[in-house]
């Protein structure tokens, strides 16, 4: 059986970031004159903690802070774990 620690180290490590209005953003988006469902991402980080994020990034320095000025860096990702409705 395999344990978390072995799991994770075989995932690519990402860069997560939240932004609460990137949330609501995300939330006012329509497709084709309907509402969709709103959500964000449940990763799972380095250090084992569970963070709700908006966007994950291959580089940190790829995300666009001037638009979401509110982001907050939540550090590195390993597993993406679930999505989460609002």
């Amino acid at each position: 059986m395999l344990n978390r620690l072995s799991i994770m180290s075989s995932q690519e490590i990402r860069h997560a970031f939240f932004s609460k209005t990137q949330k609501n953003n995300m939330k006012d988006h329509k497709r084709s004159n309907k509402q969709i469902d709103h959500h964000t991402n449940i990763y799972l980080t380095t250090d084992g903690r569970e963070v709700e994020v908006t966007e994950v990034v291959k580089d940190a320095n790829s995300y666009n802070k001037k638009s979401f000025p509110d982001f907050v860096y939540l550090g590195q990702v390993t597993k993406w774990v679930r999505v989460k409705y609002d």
